[in-house]
């Protein structure tokens, strides 16, 4: 891998992560509002429910199924954002660990001298 490999590879990673640390607050929001809709919609279906208290939470659980599925499928999204980022930001090191032995390496290596 050449120096300036290395360098467009490390220009990517940061332009990916930039792009994720804006998108992170998005589905932070979106993850947020999906488990308030599921709230809501477990109050209303628990009210509006008949019989027993065990019967009115039960109805309840089953009518908002859907909408527990969606708030838990947006943490699912948010929490993989994150590890995206941390996978990166570990590529990010490895880059530099690389670069900076591939700087060592051509600061040792005999410049216009005869071999």
């Amino acid at each position: 891998m050449s120096t300036t490999d290395i360098v467009h590879e490390l220009s990517r990673i940061g332009r990916e992560l930039d792009d994720l640390s804006h998108r992170i607050d998005q589905l932070d929001q979106a993850a947020v509002l999906a488990w308030s809709a599921h709230r809501k919609a477990y109050a209303t279906a628990y009210i509006d429910g008949q019989g027993s208290i065990e019967d009115r939470k039960q109805h309840a659980v089953l009518e908002v199924e859907e909408q527990r599925v969606s708030a838990e499928s947006a943490d699912q999204v948010l929490r993989a954002a994150r590890e995206r980022i941390r996978v990166l930001r570990d590529r990010l090191e490895i880059g530099r660990s690389i670069s900076a032995a591939r700087r060592a390496e051509f600061a040792a290596e005999p410049v216009g001298q005869a071999t």
